[in-house]
This record gives C-alpha cells, structure tokens and sequence, in this order.
C-alpha cells in the first residue's frame, strides 16, 4: 500500500502551515481541516501518547490523522499538531484493513514531526511517498462487544456508533474497525459537535464518533443525534487514560455527572457535622430558603442594629469637638 504523509503545526515565526503534504492535496483542503480542528478550544490536554485520532476523506485521500499539543507555545498558547499519512481512496480497501493496525502503533506510523530535527528552520514540502506493507485485520486483536457492533453493522445507514474517550473506549473502536462487514473506516475519536458540523458542512461524514467525555458505548441517530440503543450496564476493564489524563470537553448530549435532586442535596446538608459547619449559628428553618423579601428585612434589621451602635460614640464625638471650640474661644 503506497501512502503519503502530512505534518501542520506552526513555527515561531509561521503561523499554522502545511509543513509535508500529499502532492494531489488541495491549500483548500488543507484549510478546511485547520478551521474544522480550530474547534478545540483547549489542546494542552491532548499529548503524543493520548491524542485525538480522525479518519476522513478528503479530496483524493484517506487521512489518518493525530491531534495533540506539541508541548511548545507561541504568545502563550499551546501549538497543537496534525499530523498522519493518506491514502488514495483508490486504495481504500487496503486503507480499511490497514486502519487498525495504525492505530494500534500510532506512535511509529503517524509520528511525521520527528522528521523534522528543527521545526523552527523546516521548510514547506512536498511528501514522498512510501510503500507500507498489505496489513491483515486479524493482525490486529481486540475484545469486542458483538452484540453492540452488531446492531452498529445492521443499522450504519440509520445511526453512528458512540464510543467513550478512554482506553477502552478505543479498544472498542480498533474492534469495530476490524470487522470485515464495516466498508469504510471513518471516525472521530476525540473530537466536539463543533468539529463534526465543520466537516458535515464540507460533506463529510464520519460512522464512529468520541465526545471528550462520552461515557457509554451508544448507537445514535445520524438525523437527531437521539440514542436509540446503549450498553447501560458498560464497565471498562482497563484505566480511562494514561496517567494524568483529564476530560477537556463536554459532549453536549451526553453529560457525565448526574445531578441530585433538591432532596437529595438536602439529605446531604443534614448530615454535616455543626462543628465542621460555619453556618451552623444561623438557622435557616426547615425549608433553608430565604425569598428575596426575607433576605431584603434582615439587611434593613442589620443595618439599623449597626446605626444604633454607632450612635453614642457619634455622640460623644460631638460633644468632644463643642467643648474644644469654647475652650479655644476663652
């Protein structure tokens, strides 16, 4: 399988550039894949040993790509990279096969930047290309929920496979991928609405898809993005990242925490020890609510109890400063 490779990232002194890229690949292509990944709004999260993968067709290619911060910075932000290989889509059922063995090797197929040994004096070219041996699915083993993939393969023109942003949750990706009933390998692991409006914009469509903080494996409508069909009872067997990963994205559909209820917080108000409490002098009443009117009256009463206070010693001042008058009179 023959492919090519791409590198954008920014220098000091260039902005974001295509520093390697496909000979047949368009600037307007690449532009469309910097305003599309522009929606990320905090990449320093994002590293080389856990980045967000995409899998898209552009123009002529099939492009696997990785996202993360470079670890450098310009004017204080992180500089992210994009980088990855593409392959003709006239190849793309090598490119399927090929796709998860990729992924499972990310580090030595899609590293593009460390052929470069000084970004700051790189120059813009053009990629050469290279041949990458045929790759069999079964060179790549997973464990895979059949069930759910199932359902996914029977419904791919209905719904998009929703998979968690963790290690399983790529696991489980890898195992989708692997399937030979699954005719293109078109994903978004690690991504936001916003980036996958970018690229319906552009007509182009992608089958899996990982919000940052999607938590259950799930089938949604293409149409609705409404969950037709979840693993509710999903355990993953292995830790949800490498060490010192942090969520960095909502998925707007899909929150992560479930919020109590007004009785529940209650409950848990009444089990704090007064001790600990620094409130515990003020008592609210049953309810713990005050209205505004109520909030408004204990403002007025406070106000007047401090005007009382100050009063004698207001007093007092004023007959001080008489008595020094008539003595400087006399």
């Amino acid at each position: 399988m023959i492919y090519e490779t791409f590198l954008f990232t920014r220098n000091q002194k260039r902005d974001f550039t295509a520093f390697v890229r496909p000979r047949e690949l368009t600037n307007k292509e690449v532009s469309l894949l910097a305003s599309a990944l522009g929606n990320i709004n905090d990449v320093a999260n994002l590293t080389r040993d856990w980045p967000a993968f995409y899998s898209l067709p552009v123009g002529q290619y099939n492009m696997l790509l990785r996202h993360y911060d470079s670890g450098r910075k310009h004017a204080g932000r992180p500089i992210s990279v994009v980088e990855g290989i593409a392959v003709r889509r006239t190849l793309q059922r090598h490119y399927t096969l090929a796709v998860p063995h990729f992924l499972a090797h990310h580090d030595d197929v899609l590293h593009i930047s460390r052929q470069i040994a000084d970004i700051e004096a790189a120059n813009i070219e053009e990629s050469a290309e290279h041949d990458w041996p045929d790759v069999q699915a079964e060179d790549v083993q997973s464990a895979a929920d059949d069930d759910l993939i199932n359902a996914f393969l029977s419904r791919l023109d209905e719904d998009r496979l929703f998979v968690p942003f963790t290690q399983d949750g790529r696991a489980l990706l890898i195992s989708a991928l692997t399937d030979p009933r699954l005719r293109k390998a078109h994903f978004a692991f690690g991504t936001n609405a916003d980036v996958l409006a970018r690229l319906h914009q552009a007509d182009i469509q992608v089958d899996i898809v990982s919000y940052f903080n999607t938590t259950v494996p799930s089938l949604r409508n293409r149409q609705t993005n409404e969950i037709t069909s979840e693993l509710t009872d999903f355990i993953g067997k292995l830790p949800a990242r490498p060490e010192g990963r942090v969520a960095i994205e909502t998925d707007p559909d899909y929150p992560t925490e479930v919020l109590p209820t007004p009785r529940q917080v209650r409950a848990a108000w009444q089990r704090i020890q007064t001790d600990d409490d620094p409130l515990a002098e003020f008592d609210a009443g049953d309810e713990a609510m005050l209205t505004m009117r109520e909030m408004r009256r204990g403002e007025r009463q406070q106000q007047a109890e401090q005007t009382a206070d100050d009063e004698p010693e207001e007093t007092r001042g004023w007959l001080l400063r008489l008595i020094a008058r008539l003595l400087g009179k006399s």
